[in-house]
């Protein structure tokens, strides 16, 4: 009997193999060998599909535990790990939370975390969106390469700093976040 999780699971392998514009539930109903109709009693529609795989996606991120810094650090560098490891992760997450569909709420941890080392309230809830826009952006940024790659063949070679460009944006953020407390 086909579940919403086998949906979504079908629906990721499909992300990954694909890309985000290869994701229909034609080609998901076609996966898991049901007539698209059959998807809609577990999705109501596309937008909600999307969504909750981006939700699945980010389900992978560890939540940051322990002093504050290193634990934003090692969130930050997971959660840019696990959106590079599924193509067009950045992009789909970015859609699912511009849109409202996202129940996964990726900035909850981050944000009790700084709050609870003293950042007032509001200003840890944007400390952790703007951590998350960084990763976000630096990875669309780098997925989008990739898909230029692909179609196109090879262009610029690809910065050898990009990492260590990450560390460097990522600290800057943090100190500033530090001058708060």
């Amino acid at each position: 009997m086909l579940t919403p999780a086998d949906v979504l699971r079908a629906a990721a392998e499909i992300l990954d193999e694909f890309g985000l514009a290869d994701l229909s539930m034609r080609r998901v109903a076609g996966a898991l060998g049901v007539q698209p109709s059959a998807l809609y009693t577990h999705v109501p529609d596309k937008q909600t599909l999307l969504a909750g795989v981006a939700d699945l996606i980010l389900a992978e991120v560890s939540e940051p535990l322990g002093r504050w810094r290193p634990a934003m650090e090692e969130w930050a560098g997971d959660l840019r790990g696990v959106l590079l490891a599924h193509r067009d992760a950045a992009e789909l997450v970015l859609t699912a939370r511009g849109f409202g569909l996202s129940r996964h709420d990726t900035t909850r941890h981050p944000t009790t975390l700084l709050a609870a080392a003293g950042l007032p309230p509001a200003e840890a809830r944007v400390a952790a969106t703007t951590v998350l826009h960084l990763v976000l952006g630096q990875v669309a940024e780098q997925q989008a390469r990739q898909v230029w790659e692909r179609f196109a063949g090879p262009g610029p070679e690809d910065d050898p700093g990009a990492e260590r460009g990450f560390e460097i944006g990522l600290g800057l953020l943090l100190d500033g976040v530090e001058t708060r407390l």
